[in-house]
């Protein structure tokens, strides 16, 4: 499924369920911004500890947690949140977010093409 399908049915199921994407105001969509970005931080923030556990598990014997295998299902699960908070974030800003992206694949295929083997 291309991105911007993805993001439509996304998009989609928000609305269904409720959640604010369709704004009468800049101001009620600045706002909506702001919360999807402290959404997003609290998603990275849950998939950061649980690399940490995963770290540390791997570094102290003396600490009880997953392996990296072990927590890929639950990493995976954040990585999706992260990204339908990227996804809302692209719309609220009105955003082509696949568009956006090759576009900076080219940029970076420029800025680090010395890099290349």
């Amino acid at each position: 499924m291309e991105l911007t399908k993805l993001i439509a049915e996304q998009i989609s199921r928000d609305r269904r369920r409720g959640f604010e994407v369709d704004f009468d105001s800049e101001a009620a969509r600045q706002t909506q911004i702001m919360r999807d970005v402290v959404g997003l931080i609290g998603e990275v923030g849950e998939f950061a500890n649980l690399l940490k556990k995963v770290e540390l598990a791997h570094t102290n014997r003396a600490y009880i947690g997953p392996t990296l295998s072990e927590a890929t299902p639950q990493l995976s699960e954040e990585l999706a949140d992260i990204a339908i908070y990227l996804f809302r974030l692209s719309i609220l800003i009105g955003a082509d977010l696949e568009k956006a992206i090759l576009d900076k694949i080219k940029i970076n295929d420029l800025r680090y093409r010395d890099l290349e083997r």
